[in-house]
């Protein structure tokens, strides 16, 4: 395989993180799990590890190292459906496309395809809400507890 690039379309988002990279494995990357069903689970075999979800999809895990051998800052480009920067965080669910850049590896006698995100396309976005930010409500009616619910 010669190096390509290509864009796959209509691919569910989860667990994006493509605002600031992070390091699971010591080296600074972006990450970004697409979503797909059953059907294309061949096709999408030569783009990375497929996992069953179990709920009918199937799942990768596309990255992009967040510096190049230069050192140069790398980031994933993450444009609307109408190709503006996207404001705002990517949540669960979201949908649209990805750019990936393919090519071919050699080292120790082990050979590979490597398969690297260049770009999101969100064609239906979900705002990323902050899951972990647990509060308690504020209870009674006295003045106090209006004047508190009026602060959030």
């Amino acid at each position: 395989m010669a190096n390509s690039t290509t864009i796959l379309r209509d691919l569910t988002f989860y667990w994006a993180k493509l605002d600031k990279p992070v390091s699971p494995f010591g080296t600074e990357q972006y990450d970004l799990q697409v979503r797909f069903p059953k059907k294309r689970v061949k096709e999408m075999t030569a783009y990375g590890k497929i996992k069953d979800q179990g709920d009918g999809q199937f799942s990768i895990n596309i990255t992009r190292k967040a510096k190049n051998a230069k050192g140069e800052s790398t980031p994933v480009r993450v444009v609307d459906e109408v190709k503006r920067p996207l404001e705002g965080l990517i949540g669960n669910g979201s949908k649209g496309n990805i750019i990936v850049y393919q090519y071919d590896w050699s080292v120790s006698g082990k050979t590979g395809t490597k398969t690297i995100l260049v770009a999101v396309q969100v064609t239906d976005y979900i705002e990323y809400k902050d899951e972990g930010a647990i509060d308690f409500d504020v209870i009674g009616t006295s003045q106090d507890a209006m004047e508190a619910q009026s602060d959030f």
